[in-house]
């Protein structure tokens, strides 16, 4: 549909309609792209997106223990591994 094709059906409509179709357009954004920010902003507002780590101090952060291995070292064992 063309510009000129919404503009003539935006015409035909009740005053009602056209109050509809103002309050409508009011509400999009005025870029068609939004930004990085904004769909990440959507995303946690909509619960799909978990807030990042950015930000924590490393106080904040948990330590992890480090897991203890009997034998010889990890790293040896993938150098000695065939592949």
């Amino acid at each position: 549909m063309s510009v000129k094709e919404v503009l003539e059906a935006v015409r035909n409509l009740s005053p009602e309609e056209r109050a509809q179709v103002r309050a409508l357009l009011d509400t999009l954004p005025d870029s068609p792209h939004p930004s990085d920010e904004e769909v990440q902003a959507r995303l946690r507002a909509a619960g799909l997106l978990a807030e990042s780590g950015q930000g924590r101090s490393a106080s904040a952060r948990t330590r992890r223990t480090p897991v203890e291995i009997k034998g010889e070292p990890l790293s040896q064992t993938v150098i000695e591994e065939p592949r």
